[in-house]
């Protein structure tokens, strides 16, 4: 059976197992991540986004404190089904990636230019 494109994208999943090894060494996933927070293209090249690496040991204890902040939020029957999903999927990884936006940058543009200062935390996102 034919898909169009709408069913296409409405049925697709990525299925994919992560696993703690990689095949690049760290200093080589960090230059390629310190490459494209620079020069991804940003709106009005204010690159304000920012990151947190994580590997190894950081990388395990974040997920730790992930599920030590969900096990106090969500009721006990349903932790066991979310504590599998993070230690099958995100936490089993090698490194985790935070995105986040400096909203000084953010306030500047705001500042810099008033006619566009709703837009700017729209467009930093």
């Amino acid at each position: 059976m034919e898909r169009n494109l709408k069913e296409a994208l409405q049925h697709r999943r990525s299925y994919y197992e992560l696993t703690p090894e990689s095949p690049i060494d760290d200093a080589r996933i960090e230059e390629i991540v310190r490459f494209a927070i620079q020069h991804i293209p940003s709106a009005f090249n204010s690159q304000s986004t920012r990151l947190v690496l994580l590997m190894h040991e950081q990388h395990k204890a974040f997920w730790e404190i992930v599920k030590r902040t969900l096990q106090a939020i969500v009721p006990a029957e349903a932790f066991v089904a979310t504590e599998q999903k993070i230690d099958r999927s995100f936490a089993s990884g090698y490194g985790t990636v935070l995105y986040y936006e400096d909203t000084t940058v953010v306030r500047k543009l705001q500042e810099q230019f008033p006619r566009y200062a709703d837009n700017f935390p729209i467009w930093s996102e």
